[in-house]
């Protein structure tokens, strides 16, 4: 009796653990869908990580909040594609120049998952004198001063290497600046003409200065240029972030598609982001660039800029440019 007893015993503990262990399994995924992915985001002052703000801050909207995403933003102080490399953020923008030479790291890849393109019917770059400068033509840059934001030195790059053989120019000096040193270069005599992008190329004419020439990108480039790629690690996604992953890409891409049909958003928060006055007039003459989900990319940009790129002697065509992007597949649950 004493041991069918024992034996009934033994067979309710085991019962017990068993149901526990079947509640662990069962139970454990619905809790951890419960909580909110903590996921950092790498931003800073341009059109780039306007979407990041949009999810966070539109309280109409509350992307990230719907999603579960606890996003801790950190300001982009040098390269974002190092930062992300080095682990500093989970997703942040990055120019697609630097993508398209360098996309790995220790074998694990950055891939993009949106996309910023410039078009060329609305070009959001110029160059821009002073009034009254004496340089009333391309040609004249010659031994002038050429300031720009330190961010877009492989944009100037790009332009002046063709401009400066197809004009024969000579002796132009290259001053790269911060933000804030940007909008007072002519007032401190730090430069003779500037190259920026919006909104700096609209604050700089709304300030009184006047366009020089515009849509420099598009001429001496490419036509349409892939300008930020939206980025994780590929290890981040396939990983134990996965979920938080799956939340990031679909709050992002819910901003994307937003600011798309709504460029009068991604123009306001850009002034605020940059402490610029919301005048009408300036609003105005503001363009914005192409905001662009997963299924949007212009793969066809990013394959022409990979070529002309290749055509002046960097990075190679080693990688296919799909093989930039992620896979919708990468984000089922």
């Amino acid at each position: 009796m004493n041991n069918i007893k024992a034996k009934e015993r033994l067979l309710t503990i085991l019962i017990f653990f068993a149901l526990v262990g079947l509640l662990i399994v069962v139970g454990y995924p619905i809790y951890r869908e419960s909580l909110p992915s903590e996921v950092r985001f790498g931003v800073d002052k341009s059109y780039n990580t306007v979407p990041f703000y949009v999810a966070l801050m539109d309280t109409t909207r509350n992307y990230f909040a719907l999603e579960k995403v606890r996003a801790e933003f950190i300001e982009v102080t040098g390269d974002p594609l190092e930062g992300i490399k080095n682990g500093e953020y989970d997703v942040a923008v990055v120019p697609w120049y630097w993508l398209i030479i360098s996309p790995s790291s220790n074998g694990d890849t950055v891939k993009a998952f949106g996309s910023l393109e410039i078009k060329s019917g609305r070009s959001l770059d110029a160059f821009i004198v002073p009034p009254e400068s004496r340089i009333t033509r391309l040609r004249d840059l010659s031994g002038k001063r050429l300031g720009y934001l330190a961010r877009d030195e492989y944009f100037v790059n790009l332009i002046m290497t063709e401009m400066v053989e197809d004009l024969n120019l000579k002796r132009v000096e290259y001053v790269p600046m911060s933000v804030e040193e940007i909008g007072r270069a002519f007032e401190e005599n730090k430069a003779d003409v500037v190259y920026v992008l919006d909104p700096y190329r609209a604050y700089m004419l709304y300030s009184g200065n006047t366009v020089l020439a515009e849509g420099l990108a598009s001429t001496y480039i490419i036509p349409n240029i892939p300008y930020g790629a939206v980025v994780m690690r590929k290890n981040f996604v396939t990983d134990e972030k996965r979920l938080a992953a799956i939340r990031v890409k679909n709050a992002v891409e819910a901003a994307l598609a937003y600011l798309s049909r709504n460029p009068d958003v991604a123009k306001r928060y850009v002034l605020r982001l940059n402490n610029i006055p919301e005048e009408g007039e300036l609003a105005t003459n503001m363009r914005t660039p192409e905001f662009e989900r997963l299924a949007e990319i212009g793969v066809k940009s990013i394959e022409n800029l990979q070529t002309e790129l290749v055509k002046r002697g960097i990075g190679t065509c080693g990688i296919k440019p799909a093989e930039f992007l992620f896979d919708k597949v990468n984000f089922a649950r």
